[in-house]
């Protein structure tokens, strides 16, 4: 009797445990918006989706092979090694392998990882906008004869879960989910309210907060583009506040910022390194900003609103936009941060605008050209509209409750139905053909699966683009051809050649001829290879790489009979910017766990304080 007594006091404790209740609101908005992703006729692989798989399936390869630091993706680009994220953030690369526990399947990995994204992008919102209106928390004074709305906690709650609501079904949001399978921008919405969510708590409440580290950190290692911007609307919102700032906030920001730099260095340590080592076509202007895509991609103003058949989903959703146009009623309302409110609107309105094909995007700085396609600030547009929409509904509506978000909620998601029509179906590829990979031949065209548009080639290896095509892969001693020509002898061979992903051994056999012999490596040419030779006396010598004409990897040794060993280890620079990197969490880590332990040593110290207060009131009495 006792026992089922305690169950049902969990079940009701449960049930009427508000964060539960959210939490399982969210999570059921973000599985039913997920459902259309597990129809069997869902082309996953459309768009982007085909790179984002062979990405994992590159990953998982390289850490099986032993790299050390895994960058390079060894069946791409014809078994030459194509990599990855030595350039592109690592966010989406490694965290969908976690669900290899779950499945064989690198296709449901994705699919399940963009379903947490989807929750954990709810969540971010929801926390936010519920911080945002606490810290406001008044009486509405009555203006014009209008009757006065209390914001309430209840009120401040079920806001806040619209928010979520909103932006987990913000129509560009499923675009990047659905129709571009754009995986890294679709993370990328669940940290811009951490960051805003941070930089509000140390500006506005002057307090610390790991909010600003985690969602900054989230970001760069996500989307190094959007970060861009970011950083861009951050300054400008730390500019509008800066009566707000004294030198201990400036420190914490400050601070914020360089935990952030070391958290993220084993990232951008090695994507510098490689830009100064030779020339790749990722920093390669004309090749990345293409100007046709940026123009003829722009949305019409009507899409903003409605989905056109064919088109890609620009909307922002038409609550949000009615949302928007009741946001200028509540300007005046004392209980809302109406300086950081208007901040909020005007960037979501001008970010909305700057999307739109009438606004000369292309004719920008380089700095936001870089952005590749306009179409990308709805990002921004939806983010900082669906807070101030949210807002002015919660205020507008009179008897705003948990049935009203619920019908909203109904409401958005049958606006969205109508769109499952135009998802793409079919499918490109055996998941087993990527895993493979899939050759580069002369009918490959621009964009290729596993290599996108080679943007991360070196130059010399996309101008000679033929050539990995036609090479064979194995080592080539490149002045063999030349020297047989005219004595119709080798100086040197390549024998009993071994390969295994970005390892590989082989003799050189000497025969006549110079001294020292170059021999270009079948790996395309990244840092970190590690090269060395065994000579007859059972030396070891290390050897120098460097970039052939050809853009692969290539070396001098001496033309001797040497045993050459190439392994991918990574450079110097690269082990110490993950140890940096690695230590740094370690001790923010330990530093909120020891804080975490304060904190609470303090509360059962408070509440035995209290315990014995209430025991001597109780005696006295």
């Amino acid at each position: 009797m006792e026992e089922n007594n305690k169950k049902e006091n969990i079940l009701k404790s449960i049930i009427h445990n508000k964060i539960t209740l959210v939490s399982l609101f969210i999570i059921i908005i973000s599985i039913i918006i997920s459902i259309p992703m597990f129809d069997p006729n869902y082309n996953l692989q459309f768009d982007d989706g085909v790179q984002h798989i062979c990405r994992i399936i590159g990953t998982e390869q390289s850490i099986k092979e032993g790299q050390l630091i895994p960058v390079i993706m060894s069946n791409f680009c014809n078994g030459f090694g194509y990599s990855w994220n030595l350039f592109y953030s690592p966010v989406t690369a490694y965290l969908p392998l976690i669900f290899r526990i779950f499945t064989t399947s690198y296709e449901m990995c994705l699919k399940l990882f963009m379903i947490v994204v989807s929750i954990a992008t709810g969540f971010a919102m929801y926390f936010f906008v519920k911080k945002f209106l606490q810290s406001k928390k008044n009486v509405i004074n009555e203006k014009k004869g209008k009757a006065s709305i209390r914001l309430d906690d209840n009120r401040i709650e079920f806001i806040a879960i619209l928010a979520s609501v909103l932006y987990i079904l913000l129509p560009y949001r499923l675009n990047d989910m659905y129709f571009r399978i754009a995986v890294a921008e679709l993370t990328s919405f669940i940290f811009l309210p951490i960051i805003f969510n941070g930089l509000y708590t140390i500006i506005n409440l002057s307090k610390k907060s790991w909010l600003l580290i985690v969602g900054a950190t989230g970001m760069l290692l996500t989307h190094s583009l959007l970060t861009v911007y970011v950083a861009i609307f951050c300054i400008l919102y730390v500019s509008i506040n800066i009566n707000k700032l004294n030198k201990k906030t400036i420190l914490i920001l400050f601070a914020n910022l360089g935990l952030v730099l070391l958290l993220t260095f084993f990232y951008w340590g090695p994507l510098i390194e490689s830009k100064l080592a030779t020339n790749y076509e990722v920093f390669n202007e004309d090749h990345m900003v293409r100007w046709g895509a940026m123009i003829g991609l722009k949305a019409k103003p009507y899409e903003i609103a409605f989905h056109i058949h064919g088109r890609m989903l620009y909307g922002i959703g038409i609550l949000v936009i009615i949302g928007t146009a009741l946001s200028f009623t509540v300007l005046t309302n004392k209980n809302i941060d109406r300086k950081n409110f208007i901040f909020f609107l005007i960037c979501g309105i001008v970010s909305t605008i700057m999307s739109l094909n009438f606004f000369p995007f292309e004719k920008l700085p380089s700095l936001f050209t870089m952005m590749q396609f306009s179409f990308r600030m709805l990002e921004f547009g939806g983010f900082f509209l669906v807070i101030c929409s949210s807002i002015a509904i919660g205020i507008s509506i009179k008897n705003f409750n948990k049935f009203t978000v619920l019908c909203l909620s109904c409401i958005s998601i049958l606006l969205l139905l109508p769109n499952i029509e135009d998802l793409p179906k079919g499918r490109d590829y055996a998941e087993q053909e990527l895993i493979s990979g899939i050759r580069v031949t002369s009918d490959t065209g621009r964009i290729h699966a596993g290599c996108a548009s080679f943007e991360y080639l070196p130059n010399k290896a996309l101008e000679n683009r033929a050539y990995i095509e036609t090479r064979e892969n194995i080592p080539i001693i490149l002045d063999n051809e030349s020297t047989a020509s005219s004595n119709d002898t080798e100086i040197a061979t390549i024998e009993n050649f071994n390969k295994d992903g970005t390892n590989c051994s082989f003799n050189v056999v000497s025969k006549k001829g110079d001294d020292i012999i170059e021999i270009e490596l079948p790996y395309i040419y990244y840092i970190g290879y590690n090269v060395e030779y065994t000579d007859d006396s059972e030396n070891n010598n290390s050897v120098e790489t460097y970039e052939s004409e050809n853009g692969f990897l290539c070396i001098r040794v001496p033309n001797e009979n040497v045993t050459v060993n190439v392994k991918y280890t990574g450079t110097v620079l690269m082990k110490i910017a993950y140890i940096i990197s690695v230590v740094t969490f370690l001790v923010l880590i330990t530093i909120y766990f020891i804080k975490r332990v304060k904190e609470r040593k303090q509360e059962i110290m408070y509440l035995h304080q209290m315990d014995i207060f209430q025991m001597r009131k109780r005696k006295r009495n």
